[in-house]
């Protein structure tokens, strides 16, 4: 009987042990990877792409170390509901065994117009346990055919210009357009196509449509024009419906940059002279059946309270003209005109690429001051680009003018000298009709101050809103350290970078400039790739830039290129199509941007090719130099040489990752030939160079052109010249980036951190301890002490230009140590560079394959880095180590900790091989 107890007693045991495990095992099998973050062509759900083979990107997340991604599984589908029942009917890959995560063409089936594409993904990790699937995603196609186009364009004719244009200026009214219909059916979904040319502002039954400003986007129109996908089923009602678009001049018809200083032969209307607009709403309804509501000569035109609408001077609203419920059904329409028919313009309509102007931020003013009687100063706390909001009440017919400016005098008033010509003035004339809220809707400005005058009252400090205005590209990365200066640095190129990638990368926001200048773009782009999320930024950009390319090959000083000095290109501006492609490339993995711009990039170098002397540039074009750069000028012909060899070098590595071996081959040699050159010329024995400045070594070692034999002795002496300046720059925009990395790759770290942190003139902490909230075009802008009234030039001074703030790059990529090995931040290189002058500094970068953080902090000897390495990514990490025994990664010897593997010691530093996940060293130096 105990037998049979004890049996039956063990046989429950074992049973419940059994069930237990069985419990358990879809927890053990359950992969230890997350597929998230799940983008199109960089896009989060974008609408109406007209790519027919897009790219597809998630990142991996873990909770583990050292875990990877083995392989995935992509399934597209045509509606929600098939994708949720695991049916791809559009692609299925099945399980493909792969790492990528990124850059990953759609090869399934051929994509048409409207396509509506859902999609999701499944990953394996290491012990080939897969994932859950991910959360949905979704694109859709555009209009891909002429023919899918039933739109016309339609515009207002409000007159042209018969003032002297030089003397006077002309800026026309804002055109209001509508359409009334009726739906008189169940409705399923429904999408509007929209482009202008010029700026537009759509509207959908009262409601404005969409987040974007500025749209559809800035182009050279007579190659391209853009248009914009919207989802609008939860505006429309059954019955009757209205639709509306206001259109303003733009850069398509508007003031563009200094053409109005410099009195060129045209000063505005670059593009065509009248605005138009394009736009089509298509109805799916429930029963499968469709409806379009296309613009034509059926619809409704009429001028508004929008006076005067232009991007540099300013927006003039009479808001006695308000055309109340204009944009709603039912509204009274009998005194509006019909709109004139406009010819399809020359340029082909293609879906917008990059990422839409939006509001970032919203300031209130941190105090309010009245300088004159009756004039009220707005200091909102930093310098940005953007527009504001008014609250006013008052009596009708009352005129607020609105003012912008970077700085004040130092009685309080405002200073506008730096504007030039940007008239950059809002006016708003109040109806009388309770509070009345404005904010202008086609124009910006760059400005830390408003001024207001003609306020009915006393104005409060809620009178106006900062509206901060950028396009959407995400901030990916933070900065602290034990310096503040240099934390209000950081803050200051953020605030520079939001201020000018606007539609293009301006070189500054406030004066009548406002250009997508090349070698600003050039000089900052890899610091902006660091900051903040740009890949589609630039790949809209770039597609201008090869618009802009010369006939002969050479790329211009801005793009878009509406108008030339009278050389059309510049050395280190013109090399802007090399490096910029090289960057995203190298950041992001791109290869299809190099794809893209490879022909122009092949002409350009040929371009440079024919022009040299034994491989030798001889300068050419408007020659900027060194712009800005203080004490001895380095050479045109040697800037110009200097940059020829680093294109070609790029354009090797470029030919290679596109698989042109051939070329690859050719590129190299030619770069070996101008290294030849350009050592032969400028090289002497000792090490040093002809031409003795800053500039000069800098360029010379960035861009490998020294022999190797002899680039110790370069640098050594560049280091000489850093000391015999008292620790400070001598460079300008070309140099002065390229100063700091040349010191820190030739052992010079301690002398990169003085200049760092130095606050003398000229350097970055001498603009901050002097209150800027920005990065300044000159060193020295503004002082205390001589306000504006030192050396710089009033009229070529902005206070908002991020050249100089390509000191981010060196920030990320030496003092934290965070850096690619190879493209696209798969294989990471974790190898901070630890200053004497700084105890700790904290940095984080969030990649294409997600987080990567390194903070170190130093007590004497004693060193702790933390790191983390995202998932489905290794990491090559360097700790300043006396040995590797001396070195502990989260309190262990680092032979007992996981995931890490000692490499060797480098001198002093300990190298390892670490897989993903959070990690803390420490190490006594």
């Amino acid at each position: 009987m105990k037998q049979t107890w004890f049996v039956y007693h063990l046989a429950v045991v074992f049973w419940l042990a059994s069930f237990l495990l069985f419990l358990q095992q879809p927890l053990l099998a359950q992969a230890s990877l997350r597929p998230e973050y799940l983008r199109c062509e960089y896009h989060e759900n974008p609408l109406g792409i007209d790519i027919i083979t897009p790219r597809l990107s998630w990142i991996v997340t873990s909770d583990q170390r050292n875990q990877k991604q083995t392989a995935y599984q992509i399934l597209v589908a045509s509606s929600q509901e098939k994708l949720d029942q695991g049916e791809g009917d559009l692609w299925d890959t099945g399980k493909v065994t792969s790492d990528a995560t990124n850059q990953i063409v759609y090869q399934g089936n051929s994509l048409t117009s409207r396509q509506d594409c859902y999609w999701k993904v499944k990953v394996w990790d290491a012990e080939q346990q897969p994932s859950a699937w991910s959360e949905p995603a979704h694109w859709s196609m555009g209009l891909l055919k002429f023919a899918d186009w039933q739109a016309r364009w339609i515009s207002l004719d409000v007159g042209y210009n018969t003032k002297d244009m030089y003397k006077e200026l002309y800026l026309p009214p804002a055109r209001y357009l509508r359409k009334s219909f009726t739906l008189d059916k169940p409705i399923k979904s429904a999408k509007v196509y929209a482009s202008a040319a010029g700026l537009y502002e759509l509207h959908l039954n009262g409601q404005r449509v969409g987040e974007s400003h500025f749209t559809p986007g800035w182009t050279d129109y007579n190659k391209r024009i853009y248009y914009n996908t919207y989802d609008v089923t939860e505006l429309l009602k059954n019955g009757e419906n209205a639709i509306g678009a206001i259109i303003a001049d733009g850069w398509y018809a508007g003031y563009i940059g200094y053409a109005l200083l410099n009195l060129k032969d045209r000063v505005r209307d670059f593009y065509g002279v009248n605005p138009a607009f394009l736009g089509q709403l298509e109805v799916e309804f429930e029963d499968g059946s469709r409806q379009i509501i296309a613009s034509d000569g059926s619809w409704k035109a009429s001028e508004g309270p929008i006076r005067e609408a232009d991007i540099l001077m300013g927006e003039s609203y009479d808001a006695r003209r308000e055309l109340t419920g204009w944009d709603m059904a039912g509204y009274n329409e009998t005194a509006w005109k019909e709109p004139e028919n406009v010819n399809w313009p020359e340029g082909k309509l293609e879906a917008y690429p990059g990422v839409t102007v939006q509001v970032q931020e919203e300031l209130i003013p941190m105090e309010m001051t009245e300088p004159e009687e009756d004039v009220y100063i707005f200091d909102l706390g930093k310098n940005i680009a953007g527009k504001v909001r008014l609250r006013v009440q008052g009596p009708p017919g009352t005129v607020i003018t609105l003012r912008y400016g970077e700085m004040l005098y130092e009685d309080g008033r405002l200073m506008t000298e730096n504007l030039r010509k940007a008239r950059a003035t809002d006016t708003y004339i109040l109806k009388g009709q309770g509070v009345e809220v404005w904010e202008p809707q086609f124009t910006y400005h760059g400005f830390q101050y408003v001024e207001l005058s003609g306020f009915p009252g006393e104005p409060t400090q809620e009178t106006i809103t900062g509206i901060v205005l950028n396009s959407a590209t995400p901030q990916r990365s933070t900065f602290a350290c034990s310096n503040p200066m240099n934390n209000q640095l950081f803050e200051n190129i953020l605030t520079t970078q939001v201020a000018n990638f606007f539609e293009v990368p301006t070189d500054c926001p406030q004066r009548d400039e406002r250009l997508g200048w090349a070698g600003d773009a050039q000089i900052y782009v890899r610091s902006a790739s660091y900051n903040a999320d740009v890949a589609a930024f630039f790949n809209k950009w770039l597609v201008d830039l090869d618009d802009a390319q010369r006939w002969y090959g050479a790329y211009p000083d801005f793009a878009p290129f509406p108008f030339a000095n009278t050389y059309q290109y510049a050395p280190a501006w013109m090399d802007v199509g090399i490096i910029v492609p090289y960057n995203i490339y190298l950041v992001y993995g791109d290869t299809r941007v190099l794809e893209k711009m490879y022909p122009g990039m092949q002409k350009f170098i040929q371009f440079q090719l024919d022009a040299s002397e034994n491989y030798l540039r001889p300068g050419g074009g408007n020659n900027y130099g060194d712009w800005l750069a203080l004490g001895r000028k380095t050479s045109d012909h040697y800037v110009a040489s200097a940059y020829f060899g680093y294109d070609a070098r790029l354009m090797a590595m470029m030919a290679e990752a596109l698989g042109k071996k051939e070329d690859a081959q050719q590129y190299q040699q030619l770069y070996e030939n101008i290294r030849k050159a350009f050592a032969d010329r400028y090289v002497k024995p000792d090490g040093t160079l002809a031409e003795d400045t800053q500039t000069a070594y800098a360029l010379a070692l960035y861009f490998g052109l020294y022999p190797e034999d002899k680039a110790q002795q370069g640098a050594d002496r560049l280091a000489a010249l850093v000391k015999e300046n008292g620790n400070r720059f001598s460079t300008g925009f070309l140099g002065t980036k390229h100063v700091m990395l040349a010191l820190s790759k030739y052992g010079y770290t301690d002398l990169a951190y003085t200049l760092f942190a130095q606050t003398e003139y000229p350097s970055w902490g001498y603009s901050v301890v002097n209150g800027s909230t920005s990065i300044w075009e000159r060193w020295n802008s503004y002082t205390k002490e001589d306000g504006f009234g030192g050396e710089q030039n009033a009229s070529m001074n902005s206070f908002s230009h991020y050249a100089y703030g390509s000191v981010a790059e060196w920030m990320f990529r030496n003092a934290a140590g965070i850096e690619t090995d190879g493209p696209g931040f798969r294989k990471l290189i974790i190898q901070p560079e630890i200053g004497n002058n700084m105890d700790y500094l904290d940095a984080s970068y969030e990649s294409i394959n997600g987080k990567i953080a390194s903070r170190w902090e130093k007590k004497g000897r004693n060193l702790s880095l933390q790191i983390t390495i995202p998932a489905n990514t290794t990491a090559k990490v360097y700790v300043p180590a006396s040995s590797e025994k001396s070195v502990r990664e989260s309190g262990k010897a680092v032979d007992k900790a996981e995931g890490v593997r000692f490499v060797e010691m480098q001198g002093d530093t300990a190298v390892f091989e670490v897989g993903s996940g959070s990690y803390a060293f420490s190490s006594r130096r």
